[in-house]
C-alpha cells in the first residue's frame, strides 16, 4: 500500500474512532439527562397521587380540588398503583406489576425513594406515611417521545459519521497527493538516472521541510556514487595500463632474448631492464596495498610525533633520489610557536604522505628548485611546497586525487598515479586540510593546514 493511501486510511479510521466515541458520550448523556428529566417528572406525579390519595381527609375541599386537578393532567397514561405494608394493592390499577417483586417493596420501604427501568417502562416509586398507614406509592410510565428522539439523535450521528467519512478520506486523499507529490517527481527522475553515465542531480521545489533535507541528502549521495563509479573507471582504465606496460616489457624481452643466443653485456641489459619493470610492478603493487589498507582499516593509534623531524626525514631520502633537484626549506616559525610542530598522528602513514607530496614537486619541478615554507596560519601549523614545475590543469585538478589518474602533461615522466591518491587519504583521515592551487606551466602550490 502506498504512502498516500496509508495516509488516507489511517486519517479516516482515527476520525471515525473518535467520532464514534464522542457520538457514544454525547448518547449516554442525551439518554441520562432525558431519563431524569422524565424520573423527576414522575416524582411530582408520585407526591400527587400521595395527596390525592391519602391526604382527603386532611384537606379543605378547596385544596382537594386544586390536587385533583394537577393528578388527573399529570397522571394521564400513567399506571398508579398503591401497596400497602403486607404487599397488597390499596389503591390505583388493580392489576399485579410482574416488575413490582416483594424485593422491589423491600427497596421502596427502606430507601424512601426509588426509580427503576424495566425495557421501555419507567417507574418511580415513594414510601409514604399517613394517618392511614404507611404505603409504597410507584408510578409506571412510558415516554414514546423519549425513544423517538433517541432514534433520530442515532440518525444524526449516523449520518454526520458517513459525511465525516467521505469529507475526511477526500481531503486526507487530496493532501497526501498535494503532500507527495514532489516524492513521485523525484521516483519519476530516479528511475531515469543512469549511474555509469553523466553527473545527476535532482531538481526538487524549494519547500524549506524534511522532505527538501532528504532531497538534498540524496543528491549529495548521487554526487559520491559518482565520484565512485569515475574512480573505479579511471582506476581500471589507468591500472590495466599501468600493470600491462611493465609485463609487456619483461615479456618482450625474455622473448627477444630467448630468441636466439646474446652475449653476455646484452644478457646483463635485459636482465636490468626486466628488474627494472619488476621494481616498477612491485611499487605499483606496493602502492595499491597501501591504498587498500587506509580504504580498509580501522582507527590506528595515533603518537605524538614532531613534524619537523618527519620533513627532515622525507628531504633526506629525496635527496638521495633526486640529487639533481634543489629543494629549499624556508623556516618562518618563531621559538615560541614550537608547540605547533607536535601532531597526533601515525608516523609511517604521515611520512608517506608527506614524501609523495614533495616527490611530485621534485618529479615534475622541470629541474627548478622546490620551496618548502613552515609557518603558522590561524593558530595551526601551515606547511607549503612550491615548485615552478609544467604544473596542472584545471580539468586535471578535478581527479587529481583519483588512484592511477595521471594529467595529461605526464606522459614522459614515470610513475603510477597513486601517490597523490595515497597522500590525500592520510591526509583526510589526519584531519589536515589540503589546498591545490595550480597552472599550466606555472607550477603548482600545495598547502597543507594541521
Amino acid at each position: 500500500m502506498k504512502i498516500q493511501h496509508k495516509l488516507t486510511l489511517n486519517s479516516s479510521l482515527v476520525f471515525g474512532l473518535v467520532f464514534t466515541v464522542a457520538s457514544a458520550l454525547i448518547y449516554i448523556s442525551f439518554k441520562k439527562s432525558a431519563e431524569n428529566i422524565f424520573f423527576a417528572e414522575l416524582a411530582r406525579t408520585a407526591n400527587l397521587t400521595a395527596s390525592f390519595y391519602l391526604e382527603e381527609d386532611e384537606l379543605s375541599t378547596r385544596e382537594y380540588q386544586r390536587i385533583e386537578e394537577k393528578f388527573l393532567n399529570a397522571s394521564a397514561n400513567q399506571e398508579i398503583r398503591l401497596y400497602d405494608k403486607t404487599g397488597k394493592i390499596h389503591y390505583g390499577k388493580a392489576d399485579p406489576d410482574t416488575n413490582i417483586t416483594i424485593k422491589i417493596l423491600k427497596t421502596i420501604r427502606s430507601n424512601s425513594r426509588y426509580n427503576f427501568k424495566v425495557g421501555d417502562a419507567f417507574y418511580y416509586a415513594i414510601y409514604y406515611r399517613d394517618n392511614q398507614g404507611s404505603f409504597s406509592i410507584i408510578i409506571k410510565a412510558h415516554n414514546p417521545t423519549l425513544q423517538a428522539q433517541e432514534w433520530e439523535l442515532i440518525n444524526i450521528l449516523g449520518i454526520a459519521l458517513v459525511i465525516g467519512l467521505v469529507v475526511i478520506v477526500a481531503v486526507s486523499y487530496t493532501l497526501s497527493r498535494l503532500a507527495y507529490e514532489p516524492v513521485r517527481h523525484i521516483i519519476g527522475q530516479v528511475k531515469t538516472i543512469d549511474m555509469t553515465g553523466k553527473r545527476h542531480q535532482l531538481t526538487y521545489p524549494d519547500t524549506k521541510d524534511e522532505l527538501e533535507d532528504l532531497f538534498k541528502e540524496f543528491n549529495s549521495m548521487l554526487e559520491k556514487v559518482y565520484q565512485s563509479v569515475q574512480i573505479q573507471k579511471n582506476f581500471i582504465s589507468h591500472a590495466s595500463h599501468e600493470l600491462k606496460s611493465p609485463l609487456a616489457s619483461i615479456v618482450g624481452n625474455l622473448e627477444v632474448l630467448l630468441h636466439k643466443d646474446r652475449k653476455i653485456m646484452e644478457y646483463k641489459d635485459v636482465n636490468q631492464q626486466v628488474l627494472k619493470d619488476a621494481e616498477r610492478l612491485e611499487k605499483i603493487l606496493q602502492n595499491l596495498l597501501v591504498l587498500a589498507g587506509l580504504e580498509q582499516s580501522g582507527p590506528m593509534k595515533n603518537s605524538r610525533e614532531r613534524m619537523d623531524e618527519i620533513l627532515w626525514e622525507v628531504l633526506d631520502q629525496l635527496a638521495k633520489e633526486y640529487p639533481s633537484t634543489r629543494i629549499n626549506l624556508q623556516w618562518n616559525l618563531s621559538e615560541d610557536k614550537q608547540e605547533l610542530l607536535l601532531f597526533n598522528c601515525v608516523h609511517t602513514q604521515l611520512y608517506i604522505a608527506l614524501y609523495n607530496l614533495i616527490e611530485n614537486a621534485a618529479k615534475f619541478s622541470d629541474g627548478k628548485p622546490v620551496e618548502i615554507t613552515v609557518s603558522e596560519r590561524k593558530a595551526k601549523l601551515h606547511l607549503q611546497i612550491r615548485d615552478r614545475g609544467i604544473g596542472i590543469s584545471k580539468e586535471d585538478l578535478l581527479h587529481i586525487a583519483e588512484p592511477f589518474f595521471r594529467g595529461q602533461n605526464v606522459s614522459k615522466t614515470s610513475g603510477s598515479g597513486l601517490g597523490m591518491a595515497i597522500s590525500k587519504k592520510i591526509l583526510d583521515i589526519h584531519h589536515i586540510d589540503m589546498d591545490i592551487r595550480s597552472e599550466r606551466e606555472e607550477g603548482t602550490v600545495i598547502s597543507l593546514l594541521f
